[in-house]
């Protein structure tokens, strides 16, 4: 026991709720579905205004996936679902891999070296962190 009288264990138990480095992913998570919700407005635009290429509708389709995963995956982390973990950590390898690819395709270096160091480091955070662990529970 320390000087309040609390345990190390109990201590680890107040560490729940959105709080701590959870807000920032929160605030990520926001932010790419907004992104990616613009991402398809634009690109139906670019539809509606004839422009119609392959790429554009692999954008089109991409965008729309990944803002309902990212919406979905802000629902799960809001109810505090225990998929929630498991749901981000899935989207942020997804995300990196098609970095990569599409990085390689489109020669933008810089962008793939950082998405895959902060998916190993959010993914280390998730495992490891008690705060993940007591919150996504239900």
């Amino acid at each position: 026991m320390d000087k309040k009288g609390e345990t190390p264990k109990s201590r680890a138990n107040q560490l729940k709720g959105l709080g701590g480095w959870l807000i920032l992913v929160t605030i990520t998570i926001i932010l790419l579905s907004i992104t990616y919700f613009l991402f398809t407005l634009i690109q139906i635009i670019d539809l509606i205004l004839g422009n119609i290429s392959i790429e554009i509708i692999i954008t089109l389709v991409f965008s729309i996936i990944f803002c309902l995963l990212f919406c979905y995956c802000l629902r799960l982390e809001l109810k505090h679902k225990k998929e929630f973990p498991t749901w981000f950590m899935a989207l942020l390898w997804i995300g990196s891999i098609l970095g990569i690819i599409i990085g390689q395709i489109y020669n933008y270096p810089l962008s793939t070296p950082f998405s895959f160091v902060s998916t190993i480091i959010w993914t280390f955070y998730f495992i490891k962190s008690k705060r993940v662990k007591n919150t996504f529970v239900k």
